[in-house]
């Protein structure tokens, strides 16, 4: 039986610095039983219709003052939590290798960041951005 919530794929990623493609990060939300069809994320990776971030101290302390922009530059993954229910967990800082290139050169010394937030079943985000991990360190 098919779903009838779905994306139209459940991953974009921009795999290293180096690499030379540019990716279409388009993510298309699909209700067939509410006759939805919803652009998520467009093909340079802006996150429409945004629900904001919340800056929690663990957060703040890890990048500064930085402002993350709504953009997915390196990588976001989707996951099916129940039939009415999609994550999207979105790297927001990679691993500091995503940096090195293919003789180890240029690499940083920090641990990856992600966000998540939740999807309801009318493709609309229910609440901000939260910290999800910092490198292995979950905090969902």
């Amino acid at each position: 039986m098919k779903e009838k919530i779905y994306l139209n794929k459940y991953l974009i990623s921009d795999p290293h610095s180096e690499y030379l493609f540019k990716q279409d990060f388009s993510i298309l939300f699909i209700n067939e039983a509410l006759n939805i069809k919803k652009q998520i994320v467009d093909k340079d990776g802006n996150i429409l219709d945004f629900p904001g971030i919340e800056y929690t101290d663990k957060l703040k302390s890890e990048l500064g003052k930085r402002v993350i922009d709504p953009i997915v530059k390196y990588e976001a993954f989707f996951e099916k939590i129940n039939a009415d229910r999609i994550r999207m967990i979105w790297t927001v800082r990679p691993d500091g290798r995503y940096w090195m290139d293919s003789w180890g050169f240029g690499g940083e010394d920090y641990e990856s960041v992600s966000l998540y937030s939740y999807m309801d079943a009318n493709g609309n985000f229910t609440m901000p951005f939260k910290l999800y991990s910092i490198g292995y360190d979950i905090y969902a």
